[in-house]
């Protein structure tokens, strides 16, 4: 996925004051939000992996061995 706004950032071989706001601006509204998103679907990921290796661990325990 590329951004437009990375690429041009990273191109750029000099930084005018009036890019540098909007590109503040930018990591701020776009890309933070993107940043925080991801780190909550990391928890609850990690959450998820936790509450399937209880479920898994509880269903050996219960299993009847043939």
């Amino acid at each position: 996925m590329e951004d437009p706004m990375l690429d041009q950032f990273c191109r750029a071989n000099t930084l005018q004051s009036h890019f540098f706001r909007q590109f503040q601006r930018y990591c701020r509204d776009v890309i933070q939000p993107k940043l925080n998103e991801r780190e909550a679907l990391l928890e609850e990921n990690a959450r998820l992996k936790a509450d399937l290796e209880k479920l898994t661990a509880k269903k050996a325990r219960t299993a009847v061995p043939a």
